[in-house]
């Protein structure tokens, strides 16, 4: 009899050809689009440089800029022609050919016009989303968050007890493609909010689901790697949304071409499998068998046989709890706190992240360079992460990434009246608080037990997605321009504290059961630093074995499924 699920999985082939394919033909691509879709959301809502539109005097040798000098009051602070405000201009005769300037000054009275240096239009130019409608963008942004936090909070809880992780991909798939290009149309302020409400529905559903299916797919030590394959590929998504938005420069083809890779992504529905570890918690044997069983044909792995198989799944099934609640996490003191202790590490990185993400305004002078540069600096997070994650553990990456974190951000607040040397340190604080999401993700998909790891992880993405929704407001506050970074050097630091509480859980098997996520990390002490090296002297607790489970979990299990 296997002892556990991976030892099954180890028996077909636990990081062979199909893994592989799994991750570079399936994980790695849908991660590298899923950045792009939603990277590509910034970009429509960008609010470039705009002045009052006052009509031009008809047979006037006026150009334009010397005519917008003439009209448009300028800010005496920073020397830039006021955005909402023009003088009177009184007009002598019906045809526009005589006029008087006042020094009066009054709200746009015939519209506005914008720079078209960089966007040729975007949300708030095609809608005129600006000066007291301005809020309108961020507005587009928070409740866009707003649907993304409620649908991964809700479609992970329905792959977990109903769907599986395969069907909620595709589901994800169809509401962005329905939503996207029912808001193009919609200029309506309420009714374009409610539809990009129901649009973030899907943003990082359409991402956790493969991420999930393949972590539940390979081995404990691959874990680390295979995480960094998905932050090293969003990256680079995100990279490329740059070049795209730069070629076309128009926030409607931009929507359009966001929903692509989400029409072609329905193409994997013959190749994505369903996670074996869902099925078997489910009880669906034949189909966990069926699955197991390719794998074991595709990594040319030929012990194993499906008689075999079934029984040792058949025996397995006795210790997996079905149609768990997730509040049947609370019953268990241990994992109640680290999963509180999760959520709040997601919210308080995800802020940071946010207000990062959301810089594109830091440079406002090109707004393509400067998203390349911040997602550029991303890419370093992504191996160092795994390098520090994979060799000197969970718990030394959250107190270095945090502490450094915390660290620049101060450094940042004096450096805000330098355009590039503010880029430069906000580069190493967006590059920190990848690394800090990074060990979060990790972490969360390691700590939840299988009946509840979808679920799970998807509440700690909720919280961050609660984070993102304040982040626009955070980034446009008026306490000053270094009052984002002290936010951020305050959450850094309580991030910092969380992680001291959690388990190191390099090198451990997922729990499969409750009782093994209780117990994970037992014989860890926080005195102890389990690095790579030393790893093998802290091997799992024997009560995290599922054989080893408390006897009245086991017999209560036992007597469900007889």
């Amino acid at each position: 009899m296997a002892l556990d699920f991976d030892d099954v999985l180890e028996s077909v082939g636990s990081y062979g050809s199909y893994q592989r394919w799994l991750i570079g033909a399936v994980f790695v691509p849908i991660s590298f689009f899923a950045a792009v879709t939603m990277n590509l959301m910034l970009f429509q809502v960008v609010e470039p440089d705009h002045w009052c539109y006052v009509p031009e005097p008809t047979n006037t040798t006026l150009t334009k800029e010397e005519w917008k000098a003439l009209t448009i009051p300028r800010n005496l602070e920073s020397n830039t022609y006021h955005k909402c405000a023009m003088y009177g201009v009184e007009w002598s005769d019906n045809n526009h050919t005589t006029y008087a300037i006042t020094n009066e000054t009054r709200e746009c009275s015939s519209g506005w016009e914008h720079d078209a240096s960089q966007f040729s239009a975007t949300v708030a130019t095609s809608f005129g989303w600006v000066c007291e409608r301005a809020r309108y963008s961020h507005h587009v942004l928070s409740v866009t968050m707003a649907g993304n936090t409620v649908g991964t909070f809700f479609l992970p809880l329905i792959a977990d007890k109903y769907l599986g992780r395969k069907k909620v991909f595709f589901l994800s798939l169809a509401i962005h493609v329905v939503f996207t290009i029912s808001y193009i149309w919609v200029s309506h302020i309420g009714l374009h909010l409610a539809l990009r409400f129901f649009q973030g529905l899907s943003f990082e559903t359409y991402y956790l689901m493969p991420y999930i299916i393949v972590l539940e797919m390979i081995p404990p030590e691959k874990r680390a790697v295979a995480t960094m394959y998905s932050f090293v590929s969003w990256t680079l998504g995100m990279c490329f949304t740059a070049l795209v938005a730069w070629l076309l420069p128009q926030w409607q083809y931009l929507a359009f071409l966001s929903c692509v890779p989400s029409i072609v992504g329905f193409l994997y529905w013959r190749y994505l499998p369903e996670s074996p570890r869902w099925l078997l918690s489910k009880g669906q044997l034949q189909q966990c068998s069926d699955i197991l069983m390719e794998v074991a044909r595709v990594n040319g792995t030929t012990k194993v046989s499906g008689q075999h198989l079934e029984s040792d799944l058949r025996d397995l099934m006795l210790t997996q709890p079905q149609a768990v609640p997730l509040t049947h996490a609370c019953a268990y003191p241990k994992l109640r706190l680290r999963a509180v202790l999760l959520f709040i590490m997601a919210y308080c990185m995800f802020v940071v992240y946010g207000v990062l993400m959301l810089g594109i305004n830091v440079m406002p002078s090109n707004y393509f360079l400067s998203h390349f540069i911040l997602s550029a600096s991303e890419l370093p997070s992504n191996v160092l992460g795994w390098l520090i994650t994979h060799y000197l553990g969970r718990r030394f990456m959250c107190f270095i990434t945090y502490l450094l974190a915390a660290v620049f951000a101060v450094v940042a607040t004096y450096c805000v009246h330098d355009e590039w040397l503010l880029m430069s340190v906000v580069a190493m604080v967006k590059l920190l608080a990848t690394q800090g999401l990074y060990v979060v993700f990790l972490m969360a998909s390691e700590i939840f037990p299988t009946p509840i790891r979808t679920s799970g992880y998807g509440i700690t993405i909720v919280f961050g997605m609660l984070a993102m929704v304040v982040s626009p407001y955070i980034l446009h506050s008026t306490f000053g321009p270094a009052f984002q970074y002290w936010v951020m050097v305050v959450l850094s630091l309580v991030s910092l504290l969380a992680s001291i509480f959690l388990p190191e859980t390099l090198g451990l098997p997922l729990p499969q059961t409750f009782q093994e996520a209780e117990d994970l990390g037992a014989g860890r002490p926080f005195t102890a630093w389990v690095h790579h090296w030393n790893q093998h002297k802290y091997p799992p607790h024997a009560s995290s074995r599922p054989n080893a489970c408390c006897p009245e979990e086991l017999d209560e299990l036992t007597t469900k499924k007889l």
